[in-house]
């Protein structure tokens, strides 16, 4: 054999030996999510079907919806606990930043249920929030999910390397999140500017990254994907003849610039896993059914996925590295050893009363559970816009805290509107200031005009921390309210204006979050105006009394909400004794009591049984009678109707919630032992007895309800029927 001959086949041997020595390397796999808000939960199937077939992610990029679940399975969350965790969730609940009632300081609490609306005051002038929701409920979620995690982390260095999306609204640039807290990275890839309030990162100030790139194809290119595996899910563009309506117009022109933005990334998808959204919608969250679809088209789409994901894995012979399937998922309930806690981002309140009030201390034995819990218990006090928390490696195996908070400024406006079919419209404003002019100082104004006039001016000091057991108050009053008086058989004696100006102080007594006692002595001006229907009732000078009395007034309140309670408890007290011994005009005493017990059985079923007492003695005058003549406290009478001087009532409502929005009510209630004493009558009727149904929906504006009573027509005639139409709708105040 010639030299070049056998040099020839030894270079072929080496060539045919080179590959068995070097095997190829499998190609580099890259899941890109996109974003859609509520249809981010159609993302799930199609993340348990690569679990299903062990099939290997290198990388992932997403953005918002897509941001969230993508950085939940880089962290090494499965399918299945990514399910779990977003199946435990109450959406409506999410989007609020209420925190849990039951931490909400009582002077918080009180005002629960009366305002649709709440701005802050910069500079003394009421200003937008930077968003409808500051999103502290969604960073509490995710910090739980991945605590104990590093705040500093490279995100390379999770179980699969992750980046997700977003845009510094500042410059208007696309920013690319890969190291740092990954719950604040989830937290800034998800807001919606305007509907969420933005995030500080650096010196970016960070909203959806859908607005720029909701497919981050070229993301995950940077990142080495050689093979792009898209889930897309962008609603297919409306034909011709369903764009009908303003809001699909508006809907579809949005969506054509994102369609644009994807054309160029289409070539550089391997396989794209679009599931048909058609009619659905990234505002879904609040409608079970539509949630359920979601999930459905999800499902088909992981199903007709499945072939082209099987070929992809038998061409290249692709198996998932054991170090995913044995990482261990963060969040649960990890504990880990607290070593400093660091408050950054106050300006107003002292980080030495924070600390008092975080209540974790040097050594204690913290999960994520009790860091949420003191997290929420701080920002009931509603003192912050938001507060992060992110856990920093210490030494000797613990951890330090850093609590990033944003203060809201020391005043607010709240607004609200309610209207009812005797009051009508009646439009309500609040001005509260807390810490000023000094720490711990309360200061309370209250509006209410239209169908009525109410004012209330109190100022309290029941300090910072809000639970100082003993507090001293001051307070002004003044009302307006139009009255109606009845005769016997039903008929109006005459509508009146329920007119009186009220000074008053003492002390207020906490004794928790949901137990106050207040008691004042109250000077309080009648300016009711005469009228010839009165002449049978009062003379003229008790309409311009002058009384002096004690007050004590007692609340309870552990119901779960203000607006439509589920469960819980209200008891309101209240004693009035007006003395001449005090100076006053007219020497009477009278106390109520009333209790509102609630409970939900089996989620849809809500009971609701009511009770009222109420006495009275001496010359009670007939503006201060007990009056439970409304459809909250009596049904199948008119308003005003039920007035006494002593009665009791039981009432039982029940109530079915047909969806999350929509409810159907029925209710019965009795009145017992009423007596009312007028100078030539008493009216002791026995048993009055009402019963009513209804439906009650819940609307942007609050609570709608429609009621149909039917009961007794009136103390003198309480066998007689009456039929009664009620109707409500707004804030509770």
């Amino acid at each position: 054999m010639g030299k070049n001959r056998r040099l020839f086949f030894f270079f072929s041997i080496f060539l045919l030996l080179v590959p068995l020595a070097h095997p190829q390397e499998r190609p580099k796999i890259g899941l890109v999510l996109s974003g859609g808000g509520a249809k981010g939960v159609a993302h799930i199937p199609v993340l348990r079907l690569l679990d299903e077939l062990d099939f290997p992610i290198d990388c992932i990029a997403g953005t918002s919806a897509g941001g969230i679940m993508g950085g939940l399975y880089a962290a090494g969350y499965s399918a299945d606990d990514i399910e779990r965790t977003f199946a435990a969730v109450d959406w409506e609940d999410l989007f609020s930043d209420r925190p849990p009632r039951g931490l909400v300081p009582y002077f918080e609490k009180r005002l629960d249920g009366r305002y649709q609306l709440e701005f802050p005051l910069r500079k003394g002038i009421p200003s937008t929030p930077r968003g409808l929701i500051a999103g502290q409920k969604f960073y509490s979620l995710f910090s739980s999910l991945f605590f104990p995690l590093p705040a500093d982390i490279d995100f390379d260095d999770l179980a699969i390397p992750f980046r997700c999306v977003a845009v510094d609204i500042i410059t208007g640039k696309q920013v690319v999140l890969e190291r740092g807290s990954l719950a604040r990275a989830l937290r800034a890839t998800m807001a919606i500017p305007t509907i969420f309030a933005p995030v500080e990162w650096d010196e970016y100030l960070l909203v959806d990254g859908g607005l720029l790139n909701n497919l981050p194809v070229d993301v995950v290119k940077d990142m080495g994907a050689d093979i792009v595996i898209a889930v897309d899910l962008a609603n297919p563009l409306n034909p011709r003849d369903e764009l009908a309506t303003a809001d699909k117009i508006l809907g579809q022109s949005l969506q054509v610039v994102e369609v644009e933005q994807k054309k160029s990334k289409m070539d550089k998808v391997d396989l794209l896993i679009w599931p048909d959204m058609k009619g659905l919608s990234s505002t879904d969250y609040f409608f079970p059914d539509k949630m359920a679809r979601i999930k459905e088209r999800g499902e088909e789409a992981a199903r007709n996925a499945r072939p082209a994901l099987q070929a992809l894995k038998e061409k290249y012979g692709l198996t998932r590295s054991p170090s995913r399937d044995g990482a261990e998922s963060p969040g649960g309930g990890q504990k880990r050893v607290l070593g400093h806690v660091v408050s950054t981002g106050n300006k107003n309140i002292p980080s030495s009363f924070i600390a008092k009030l975080f209540g974790l201390k040097l050594n204690d034995i913290v999960d994520a559970a009790r860091i949420a819990r003191r997290v929420n218990e701080l920002y009931s006090l509603r003192y912050f816009e938001d507060i992060q928390y992110e856990v920093f490696p210490s030494d000797e195996r613990k951890i330090d805290l850093r609590l990033s908070l944003r203060e809201l400024p020391r005043g607010n406006l709240r607004v609200g509107l309610r209207y009812d079919n005797y009051h009508k419209l009646v439009a309500a404003a609040g001005l509260y200031a807390t810490n000023f002019p000094f720490p711990g100082l309360r200061l309370e104004n209250e509006l209410e005009a239209a169908g009525l006039t109410r004012v209330l001016i109190k100022v309290s000091y029941p300090s910072m921390t809000l639970n100082f057991p003993i507090y001293p108050l001051i307070y002004a009053r003044y009302k307006n309210v139009p009255t109606r008086l009845y005769w016997g058989d039903g008929r109006i004696i005459t509508t009146y204006k329920d007119r009186s100006f009220s000074f008053g102080g003492g002390l207020g007594f906490l004794l928790k979050k949901s137990l106050n006692l207040e008691l004042t002595y109250e000077l309080e001006k009648m300016n009711i105006k005469s009228q010839a229907e009165f002449a049978p009732l009062e003379s003229s000078s008790a309409l311009k009394h002058t009384l002096r009395k004690i007050e004590l007034a007692a609340t309870l309140d552990t119901l779960d909400d203000r607006r439509a309670p589920k469960n819980g408890l209200l008891f309101r007290g209240l004693y009035e004794g007006s003395y001449e011994s005090l100076g006053s005009e007219a020497a009477f005493e009278r106390a109520e009591a009333s209790l509102d017990i609630y409970r939900t059985l089996r989620e849809k079923n809500t009971v609701r049984v009511y009770g009222y007492w109420g006495t009275s003695r001496g010359d009670v005058p007939f503006y201060k009678q007990h009056n439970q003549g409304r459809p909250a406290t009596f049904v199948g009478m008119a308003y005003d109707q039920l007035q006494g001087n002593t009665m009791k009532i039981v009432r039982a409502d029940y109530s079915y919630s047909f969806t999350n929005r929509v409810q159907f009510k029925f209710m019965a209630n009795v009145a017992l032992g009423l007596k009312q004493r007028r100078p030539d009558v008493i009216y002791s009727p026995g048993t009055l007895w009402g019963m009513g149904t209804g439906i009650v929906i819940n609307t942007p504006l609050g609570l709608l309800e429609l009621t149909y009573g039917l009961g007794s027509k009136g103390l003198g005639d309480p066998s007689t029927l009456q039929s009664v139409a009620y109707l409500e709708l707004g804030a509770r105040f």
